[in-house]
């Protein structure tokens, strides 16, 4: 709970289907700074198809209020 596990390593102009789901509470999931927002919800799996332009770190924050630990919800997507 409290987090977005792993980290993805992900090269950059390949294509990859991310699978995201939630085993408590609702939550957001959001890449930061492409503004990229979508929901997890528990019971659902939903998978996202990506393809990264652009070399960098990126945040994955969770922008559903979540619990106690919401603040601290953080993931990293790495594109090399």
């Amino acid at each position: 709970m409290f987090q977005w596990i792993p980290i993805l390593v992900l090269k950059k102009g390949e294509i990859y289907r991310i699978r995201v789901s939630s085993i408590d509470v609702n939550h957001g999931f959001s890449i930061q700074p492409v503004n990229m927002n979508f929901q997890a919800v528990p019971g659902y799996e939903y998978v996202l198809t990506i393809k990264p332009t652009e070399s960098g770190e990126y945040t994955i924050v969770c922008n559903e209020f979540c619990g106690i630990g919401h603040h601290l919800m953080k993931g990293k997507i790495i594109v090399k």
